[in-house]
């Protein structure tokens, strides 16, 4: 075993070079420490979740500017309290300063809907097609230039790295163990932040949490995040949260050997919408519920080798267009598989089930739908999510599967993202961020908070507790993130807010005539129609004497709509493009 006879000593290692991870990064080195982020990929974009993403912040899709309180009676609400509170409070007081302070890295940011969660999407965004894309898109743009920062600034990311074991002396983390282009490798440090991503990629992990077949669900997101920062922590003395849940989408199949179809479009609008059956014809979930619990749910089954989604035409041509990336048409034009029949045992043998079974199912739930009374099938539906009758000619199905994204449970952490041993204290100098930690999502509604979110707001919070364990002056810039770092150990520098955004300029105040035209767009309108009115007074007095005044009037209100138009119209765009 070599340990690393690089010059380079950091201060930390960070095991995970995703946005939890360089976040981590590149915020202490900001802090004036030295750190180390070991990454498994290789080469500028090498794969992970955060880059493959929808670029998206929210908090259960609501906007992480609104009050900390009232972020955290959502967080609350969404989860049915299963949140712990210090979470929840530490992600509600650190979301808005991770959107400004990403917003200081040169992120930009556009509203990508009306929407209140798609508020604040990294740009640019997705296009709005099926398949892969992600390349130079707003996720990728920001890790190559935090990726850059770190390395500016001082750190260090050594990339081709796969950490394999965490070294405790004395109940205290002081390094890593792992490989480094095949050498076995140790590092030393005071501080290690695990931020791998979760263990969506191990088999055996996900067949002990999960799912009863790692097979059975397909890999939505990058497929690499191995479980290596739990293992590692368990080892260590970690306690873990439920893990039982995962943020993901119901696919077509046909993802499993056609890129264009995954990881959009999702068939969550349409399968929530009809009903789910397996191979026997028989619906097998509650349909009535969100897409993510009903990912889970699925992929939680014993034996589902076959499962459909069941629509029938008014429901493609209703809830399967109204996805940010919709099936319908998507889902065709990438060669996705979609049945349409004209009768019940027409779709029955194309999807090769019994058609009594399915007439039968077909027949039971539409008359429940109409009778009120969905609570008495024998796999009874709730109704969260609006149920349709199925009767439209086509019917339809399209073949389906769970796609895992990440892993919602995890390693427990607190609110600076120290990691708990089972006794819930602090094993001293380990933490970690991102989808490698549980106890803020999941839970029994497998709730979805916000992954993006979640592993930048806690990058953040561990970088800045180790730089206060280290004796660093730390500010933050919204007060109210201060009150996350009040219990700080007696003798360590507690944190100092400042004001947000400094000099920093935003919105349309970096363009001052479309500032000027949003602003007194009223006036302007006004003023305009005048002018105008009084110009074509002064022309047409001559020739036409009194009778110009009716035309003047009407070109004068032409003008005033017309400037009116154009200032909502500058609005509008601001509001979509410069959310800040």
């Amino acid at each position: 075993m070599n340990k690393s006879t690089s010059t380079f000593l950091p201060d930390l290692i960070i095991v995970g070079g995703g946005l939890a991870g360089l976040t981590a990064g590149v915020r202490a080195a900001q802090l004036g420490l030295r750190p180390l982020v070991l990454e498994q990929g290789d080469g500028q974009d090498y794969p992970c979740n955060s880059r493959q993403s929808g670029g998206i912040l929210h908090i259960g899709f609501h906007d992480p500017c609104r009050p900390s309180q009232e972020l955290v009676d959502i967080i609350e609400r969404l989860t049915g309290g299963a949140a712990k509170p210090e979470l929840a409070r530490a992600l509600a007081q650190t979301g808005s300063r991770l959107v400004s302070w990403l917003q200081g890295q040169g992120t930009k940011f556009m509203r990508f809907n009306p929407q209140e969660g798609y508020r604040w999407c990294m740009a640019p965004p997705r296009a709005l097609r099926a398949g892969i894309d992600w390349k130079k898109r707003g996720p990728d743009l920001l890790l190559r230039q935090l990726a850059r920062s770190l390395v500016e600034l001082g750190g260090k990311l050594q990339l081709r790295t796969r950490a394999e074991a965490l070294l405790i002396q004395d109940g205290h983390c002081v390094g890593v163990r792992g490989a480094c282009d095949g050498q076995q490798v140790e590092w030393l440090a005071r501080h290690c932040v695990l931020a791998d991503g979760g263990f969506q990629a191990n088999p055996q992990l996900v067949e002990q949490y999960i799912a009863p077949r790692f097979q059975a669900l397909f890999q939505r997101g990058a497929g690499n995040a191995r479980g290596d920062g739990l293992r590692m922590a368990q080892a260590a003395g970690a306690a873990l949260t439920d893990c039982s849940r995962f943020y993901g989408h119901l696919l077509c199949s046909d993802a499993r050997h056609n890129d264009q179809v995954w990881p959009y479009p999702e068939i969550d609008a349409i399968a929530t919408a009809g009903i789910v059956v397996d191979g026997s014809g028989r619906r097998c979930v509650d349909e009535g519920r969100a897409g993510v619990s009903l990912a889970n749910e699925l992929a939680s089954r014993e034996g589902q080798d076959k499962l459909y989604a069941v629509f029938d035409a008014s429901i493609w041509n209703g809830p399967g267009t109204t996805a940010r990336i919709p099936a319908n048409p998507l889902l065709e034009r990438a060669g996705g598989t979609i049945l349409r029949a004209d009768s019940v045992a027409e779709l029955a043998g194309q999807m090769n089930v019994p058609a009594a079974v399915l007439g039968q199912t077909l027949d039971e739930y539409n008359q429940a739908l109409q009778a009120g009374n969905l609570q008495d099938l024998e796999v009874p539906r709730s109704s969260k999510v609006q149920p349709y009758a199925i009767r439209h000619l086509p019917l339809m199905a399209i073949p389906i599967c769970p796609g895992i994204t990440y892993t919602m449970g995890g390693i427990d952490i607190d609110e600076h993202a120290q990691v708990l041993d089972t006794r819930q204290q602090p094993i001293p100098g380990l933490f970690a961020a991102g989808a490698t930690t549980g106890g803020l999502e999941g839970g029994k509604g497998s709730t979805y908070i916000g992954g993006l979110i979640k592993a930048g707001c806690f990058g953040l919070l561990a970088a800045e507790r180790i730089a206060c364990l280290e004796g660093k002056s730390v500010t933050v810039s919204r007060p109210e993130a201060n009150q996350a770092s009040t219990d700080l150990e007696a003798g360590h520098r507690p944190v100092e807010p400042r004001p947000a955004q400094g000099d920093r300029v935003h919105g349309l105040a970096r363009f001052p005539i479309l500032n000027m035209v949003a602003r007194h767009r009223k006036a302007l309108a006004a003023i305009t129609a005048v002018v105008t009115g009084a110009v074509v007074v002064a022309l047409g007095w001559p020739l036409l004497s009194w009778y110009v005044l009716p035309i003047a009037l009407i070109v004068a209100g032409i003008s005033l709509v017309a400037v009116l138009g154009l200032g909502e119209l500058v609005v509008l765009v601001t509001e979509f493009l410069m959310p800040e």
